[in-house]
Parts: structure tokens; C-alpha cells; sequence
């Protein structure tokens, strides 16, 4: 099993918020979509977590999905990738990255030209860590902020 499986399966069992998994093809269209839109794809680490789960809420960490996600009878929606870049402006440092998800004072992020997870501080945007696989990411906010 798979880092990124196992910290999923945790989190399921703290009743984090998942999704059914995504499929290779709604993938592709999304990475399709915001290379059009100006940013980068979908990297192959944050493509085999939404293989796993189409985006995560749990504790104020929320991992941005393919497709959005509107839950029945209440307000909550899951933000999809698309949704969240729109956010930022393309010009830098957002222009290579990646908006993958965001915690309580950071956001998540690849930066496709270094190819490496990035950790950014949510009000300055500057560095925080940086982490040659999304499961090291993932592992480290979970153990780190949670």
C-alpha cells in the first residue's frame, strides 16, 4: 500500500471528507482544461491521489479536486482546481504553479518548472518547504500543522 493510500485511509477513519475517485480520463480533461487556461497540468503525484479520492476536507486542509463537488442539503462545495486558480493572478510566483489545496496557514502547491511540492505561506506567499513528492507533502502537513 501506497504512503499516499495509507494516509488516506487514516484520515477516512477521522471522518476526513472524500470523493469517488477520479478517472484517468476526467483527469486528463481537467489537466487539458488548465493548460489551456494558462496553467500548469496536473502533476502524475497529485493524479495518483485524485485516483484515490476526487479531493479531501479535513480540518481545515482541503486537496482541490477534478470536478467540483456540491453536497446535498447543505452549503459546503468542494473547490475544483480550475475554481481555485482563477483566484490567483497568472503573473508571478503563480505562473508556474499549481494551487493544489490549502490548510489553516499555507497553501499547497507544485511548481512545474522546478518539479517539486511546494508548502507557501497563505498571506505572504513565500516558500515555506519543498518536497520532491506530493505524498511527502501530504505526510508532512498532516504530522506538522495537524
Amino acid at each position: 500500500m501506497t504512503l499516499t493510500r495509507q494516509l488516506i485511509e487514516q484520515l477516512k477513519l477521522k471522518r476526513a471528507l472524500t470523493f469517488p475517485c477520479a478517472s484517468l480520463t476526467q483527469i486528463q480533461t481537467a489537466s487539458i482544461a488548465l493548460v489551456k487556461a494558462g496553467f500548469p497540468k496536473i502533476p502524475r503525484g497529485y493524479a495518483t491521489f485524485l485516483q484515490l479520492t476526487d479531493g479531501l476536507c479535513w480540518n481545515e486542509l482541503e486537496l482541490f479536486s477534478c470536478l467540483s463537488h456540491e453536497r446535498i442539503n447543505t452549503v459546503f462545495s468542494q473547490s475544483d482546481l480550475m475554481d481555485y486558480q482563477q483566484k490567483y493572478p497568472l503573473g508571478r510566483p503563480f505562473r508556474n504553479f499549481l494551487i493544489l489545496g490549502r490548510a489553516t496557514e499555507c497553501l499547497l502547491c507544485y511548481d512545474h518548472t522546478q518539479k517539486n511540492y511546494l508548502l507557501l505561506d497563505r498571506l505572504s506567499l513565500a516558500p515555506i518547504l519543498k518536497f520532491p513528492r506530493f505524498q511527502d507533502l501530504l505526510y508532512h502537513v498532516l504530522t506538522s500543522l495537524y
